[in-house]
């Protein structure tokens, strides 16, 4: 949870240096990142399948430390495939339809934050990896020192110091999230090479091993990509409608990730727990890591549903105090607010599944939700009820509650079945 949490702050910063330095900027990093997020997200879900696959290993008492290098490899492979697209599809920004002034910004912002790719990517292998023994401290230590490094340095690159003049908002931000990134993943590669000096088992390099992180990864990364898409394209839909959408819909989505964090963290924790016992064929532990996840995932995300729905005025005066940017943001808050509650519930809905390896059912119940009930409402909403941007959001919130109710279906079925396979029982 803590480790998570970090991550978002390293990207609420961003946010916050941006909106000190000119919405417009900010509205053109936010384009951004939608478009790298729904490109280099999808790898972040394959790499998920690290930690499923080994602790359900761990479950079946079979040896998994072998596998570490292989993570590893994967993890570069996938981020020189990704920063290749991300590349060609640069020179496509201009026919986006964005305002004039927006696309220079866009692309200088997109390119040198490719680069962070390798880093990142090799963070999230070994993470995961670590994940699936239940070791948290030292990536949280990681994570935890990086916001402060990335607070400093974005400050710093943006605005300058010291007879430094500042590179501006777009190259200081990206320049300092590409050091952090860089600086995440040597971290833990340095650790865990030292964790695993002199044991007897060796990390080799193992193709079935990759196969099966492939297959149970594909779909959460799929499901990572349908989700990001969905969001990303009311960004970049937002941003050709009026160019201080993007900026107000980054905010609200910054602050619903720092919220969502918390039980995204807890489900990875389930995950790992139900994915151990579901190696084990114990059904009676699935059961109560299920019930105790569900529980304290929606009742951290109700008290952030109450504390958005009656300060919206503390929360996105923290990014901007313009009036129109203000107006705009607290007129959705009413919707949103609603919308973390049932985010915080499916995506612990999730973690169960992932535990028991039914990936695929995350990705089908993620795919009808958001593409034939969440983006159809939500355009409807937008135009023909002329909400606009609070249109958009309210078409989110019946996805996100469509997704909990289909994977409680898939949930209880999958509950039936495993009592019928003899699973233990209490």
């Amino acid at each position: 949870m803590l480790g998570n949490v970090g991550h978002t702050l390293i990207g609420a910063v961003d946010v916050w240096v941006a909106s000190k330095y000119d919405i417009s900027t900010l509205s053109a990093i936010a384009i951004a990142n939608a478009i790298l997020f729904s490109i280099f997200f999808v790898a972040i879900g394959l790499l998920s399948g690290i930690s499923i696959i080994l602790s359900n290993r761990r479950g079946e008492r079979k040896p998994t430390k072998k596998f570490f290098l292989s993570g590893i490899v994967l993890s570069q492979i996938l981020a020189l495939i990704i920063w290749g697209i991300i590349i060609f599809s640069i020179k496509f920004v201009p026919y986006f339809g964005f305002e004039d002034f927006l696309v220079p910004n866009i692309q200088k912002y997109m390119y040198i934050t490719s680069f962070s790719l390798f880093g990142m990517y090799l963070y999230q292998a070994i993470k995961e990896f670590l994940l699936a023994y239940e070791i948290v401290n030292f990536p949280n230590v990681v994570i935890l020192i990086s916001v402060v490094l990335n607070a400093v340095l974005s400050w710093f690159f943006v605005f300058g110091g010291f007879g430094f003049k500042g590179l501006g908002a777009v190259e200081g931000i990206a320049l300092a999230t590409l050091i952090i990134r860089i600086f995440m993943g040597a971290s833990l590669l340095f650790y865990t090479f030292k964790l695993f000096k002199d044991k007897k088992e060796k990390p080799l390099f193992d193709k079935d091993y990759i196969k099966q992180v492939l297959k149970v990864g594909t779909p959460i990364g799929l499901a990572i990509l349908l989700e990001f898409v969905a969001f990303n394209l009311i960004t970049i839909k937002a941003g050709l409608d009026n160019p201080l959408f993007p900026a107000v819909h980054n905010i609200l989505l910054t602050l619903v990730d720092t919220a969502y964090m918390v039980p995204l963290s807890i489900s990875a924790a389930m995950s790992i727990k139900i994915g151990f016992f579901n190696g084990a064929k114990n059904l009676t532990e699935i059961k109560r890591y299920t019930l105790i996840g569900l529980i304290l995932s929606t009742a951290f995300m109700c008290i952030c549903s109450v504390l958005f729905f009656f300060k919206p005025e503390f929360f996105i005066g923290i990014f901007s105090k313009e009036k129109i940017v203000f107006d705009i943001a607290v007129g959705i808050v009413p919707i949103f607010s609603v919308f973390v509650l049932a985010d915080g519930l499916q995506v612990s809905l999730s973690g169960v599944l992932k535990g028991i390896k039914q990936t695929k059912a995350v990705t089908a119940c993620i795919l009808s939700s958001y593409w034939l009930v969440g983006i159809p409402l939500a355009f409807y909403f937008a135009y023909n009820l002329n909400l606009q941007l609070k249109g958009f959001w309210l078409g989110l919130t019946f996805a996100v509650f469509t997704i909990a109710i289909t994977e409680t279906a898939v949930i209880i079925y999958q509950l039936i079945q495993k009592r019928q396979e003899n699973y233990i029982t209490d």
